[in-house]
């Protein structure tokens, strides 16, 4: 079934925002972060539900800082775990269907190829642990659900790695225009993932609605990186002269640890021929080709 009004929670975040954006020109959507409910409220998030009656339910709020969340573990649980409890719950009582974003750092890092989707979840981190138990409680109480899995977040909007580096990246440039002193940029070279576009996952949480899917899925970028190689791109595909020397995970010292390894495979997607997620060097292209020229728009300049 084709849904008429979708929820999507956290609607000003990284993801929810371009989630808006883009199901805005086909469905009617309603938007909600955390000044219209709090959701480590259950009675009032069932109220809510119920008020707003959805056809379906897009579930992107998350404590994701990741390292905050390591310092303030209370607080990722209460979000990311009963928080999603809640919205399971709410979604159970009005029959509707949910969709959920789980994250790579459900897993250790220590295997040696991609994970897919039946392998061992084994966090090491806080934030990982409360992903986890927000992915248990939905499978464990529901049965008409989705979980993405998806990893190194990037957009327009919130904090992500792109914005960063690139804030750093024309720092040093400036600074080497006005013949101030510069070092090199430290990036870890020891930690490999899958850089994934925001767009790109909506384009895949649409097919994931059009088709019914139901359980978990792995829903990241093709291809796989370092954070280092991530920035070398990234400077290199803007042209920009930026001086980076790659570092290992204990030379960037951090509150959370990182898996060392944490590539995803898009296993079921691929199974169901509904995979439609880039290669994470044509999406960053894409992506910079919106806003080359005009970076102020990512508020880095």
């Amino acid at each position: 079934m084709i849904p008429n009004n979708i929820l999507i929670t956290g609607c000003k975040g990284q993801l929810g925002s371009d989630t808006m954006t883009m199901l805005a020109k086909k469905y009617r959507v309603i938007g909600i972060d955390i000044e219209d409910l709090d959701i480590r409220d259950n009675k009032k998030t069932i109220e809510y539900l119920k008020k707003i009656a959805p056809d379906i339910v897009i579930h992107t709020v998350a404590c994701s800082d990741v390292d905050g969340c390591e310092i303030n573990p209370q607080t990722a649980m209460e979000i990311n775990t009963t928080g999603t409890k809640n919205i399971v719950s709410a979604c159970l009582q009005i029959n509707v269907k949910i969709i959920y974003y789980s994250t790579d750092y459900i897993f250790d890092g220590t295997k040696n190829s991609p994970y897919i989707e039946t392998d061992q979840p084994d966090p090491k981190t806080v934030y990982g642990k409360s992903k986890l138990e927000g992915e248990k409680r939905i499978v464990g109480s529901s049965y008409n659900y989705a979980i993405l899995r998806i990893a190194w977040l990037y957009g327009a909007y919130g904090k992500n790695f792109l914005r960063t580096i690139l804030k750093v990246g024309i720092e040093q440039i400036s600074n080497k225009k006005n013949r101030k002193p510069v070092e090199p940029i430290q990036v870890v070279d020891d930690q490999v993932g899958n850089p994934t576009w925001t767009i790109d996952v909506v384009k895949q949480t649409e097919k994931v609605i059009n088709n019914d899917l139901k359980g978990i899925f792995h829903c990241t970028s093709e291809g796989e990186v370092s954070w280092y190689g991530f920035a070398s791109d990234i400077f290199r595909m803007l042209k920009m002269n930026v001086e980076l020397n790659p570092c290992t995970t204990e030379e960037y010292s951090r509150p959370a640890p990182r898996p060392r390894y944490s590539s995803l495979e898009n296993k079921n997607l691929k199974d169901a021929s509904l995979n439609v997620m880039s290669d994470y060097k044509v999406a960053l292209q894409d992506f910079l080709k919106q806003y080359e020229g005009k970076l102020s728009l990512l508020n880095v300049t």
